[in-house]
């Protein structure tokens, strides 16, 4: 195990909050085209004699963006590991305030026809590309620099994720609020897309004051750089493929109950759109708010422990959500998306920056970890929504098939738990002793 000097706690404290604002930022723009896709896009962007079609088209876009993450996860991870996570961070957000900058200047179905969609899956997957990189960079940013609170400080990446699901909802209620229909599927549903220029050039702001992580700097000092990360990391591909089942587990929930309960509760139920939207809000700034507590969990009992009992939590609440959600109470409709995001997804979520990246030595870290999270991200999030309308289709609009399918997913998650294995010694990863412990039994 490779010793590293531990930074002060004001300097950790500073790089955690520096590149979280960023990733604010950022995954608010990811979250804010999962916002459309359930409640404007459908209607502006595909044929509308057919509106179960034009959900299941426009999902099947948002679906893109997850199918690209994994590339993301790939190209940025190589370049992460190569010329350093500093640099992942900046061409991550510029390639984000492109893309989501251009959804809000497209014109719609009616304007230009099949091109309308078209660019919209185009600019979708450049979105995709960008927080496939993104997150593996933030997590090492705040893994590699000494601290020894890593699940604590790791977890306040994931309360900037919910913080910018909070913000991709609130600009829609709010809107909702205040427009028309029309009103707000004439142009106010491009402001939100558009604002997001001036939030970026912020966070690149804060960003480029950034300084490369220790544990890099001193590697490549010492060693050298990896010249071929991705093939290092694909050589002893067992925990990434753990990754890639757990993130799987966790993110095949949390987008039912984020996203498509969004379609779900406002066409099958007739629910109002701004309480749904509400409920999102409420159930996100309760994630939020206790993913630090979450990553402290971890940091005392074991990423792994914490885990597990997520993906169990998930589970076993994936019936009474919906017997919750049906009964078309808005306070229940509250309680069940509050729990539904902000327990098992969300302690799940939490602690994956510092059990995920303590997998791996750090010449190919960043490669080996975007490769199996994004690659669990694409096919448990970004077929989630689809998988849901298609299982509600099947029942002939019970949810049941839907639960099924969320408990179907925990359990894969347990299944990477399981396989999961500490890093060899020497690698340069700090394991939780429990972790090693539970592993090696």
């Amino acid at each position: 195990m490779q010793e590293h000097s531990s930074r002060p706690p004001v300097t950790t404290r500073r790089i955690t909050i520096a590149v979280s604002i960023g990733t604010v930022i950022e995954w608010y723009d990811f979250f804010l085209y999962g916002t459309a896709a359930a409640l404007i896009f459908p209607t502006l962007f595909f044929p509308a004699d057919d509106p179960a079609t034009a959900t299941l088209l426009s999902f099947a876009t948002f679906a893109t963006g997850f199918a690209a993450r994994p590339l993301g996860g790939f190209l940025f991870g190589h370049l992460g590991d190569r010329f350093g996570r500093k640099t992942v961070l900046i061409s991550t957000l510029v390639l984000m305030a492109v893309a989501t900058v251009g959804v809000g200047l497209l014109p719609t179905y009616s304007q230009i026809g099949v091109a309308a969609p078209i660019l919209l899956v185009v600019l979708r997957v450049l979105q995709g590309l960008g927080t496939g990189g993104e997150w593996g960079g933030a997590a090492l940013m705040t893994k590699e620099n000494g601290s020894r609170r890593p699940g604590f400080f790791g977890a306040f990446l994931s309360s900037a994720v919910f913080a910018g699901l909070i913000l991709g909802s609130f600009v829609y209620t709010g809107l909702s609020a205040v427009l028309t229909d029309d009103a707000l599927l004439g142009w106010g549903w491009r402001v939100p897309f558009l604002i997001s220029i001036v939030l970026i050039g912020v966070a690149l702001w804060i960003r480029r004051g950034l300084t490369e992580t220790t544990e890099f700097s001193q590697l490549t000092e010492r060693e050298g750089r990896e010249k071929a990360p991705i093939v290092e990391a694909l050589r002893r591909p067992r925990n990434v493929v753990a990754i890639f089942l757990m993130r799987v587990g966790q993110n095949a929930t949390f987008n039912i109950v984020s996203v498509f309960v969004l379609t779900y509760a406002t066409t099958t139920l007739d629910l109002p759109r701004s309480s749904v939207l509400a409920a999102t809000v409420v159930g996100a700034a309760v994630a939020c708010v206790l993913a630090p507590l979450y990553g402290h969990l971890g940091d005392r009992l074991g990423f792994r422990r914490v885990m597990i009992a997520a993906l169990v939590v998930q589970a076993v609440f994936a019936f009474p959500f919906f017997l919750l959600v049906d009964s078309r109470s808005m306070a229940l409709v509250v309680i069940a998306v509050t729990v539904g995001i902000a327990g098992g997804s969300a302690a799940s979520d939490a602690i994956q920056p510092a059990y995920f990246t303590a997998m791996f030595g750090t010449k190919s870290r960043m490669s080996a970890v975007s490769i199996g999270r994004e690659g669990g991200t694409a096919i448990g999030g970004g077929l989630a929504p689809l998988i849901a309308a298609a299982l509600l289709g099947w029942a002939g609009g019970a949810p049941w098939g839907i639960a099924g399918w969320m408990v179907f997913t925990s359990l894969i998650g347990l299944v990477g738990v399981f396989m999961a294995r500490p890093p060899a010694a020497g690698s340069g990863s700090v394991v939780h002793p429990d972790d090693a412990a539970e592993v090696a039994r």
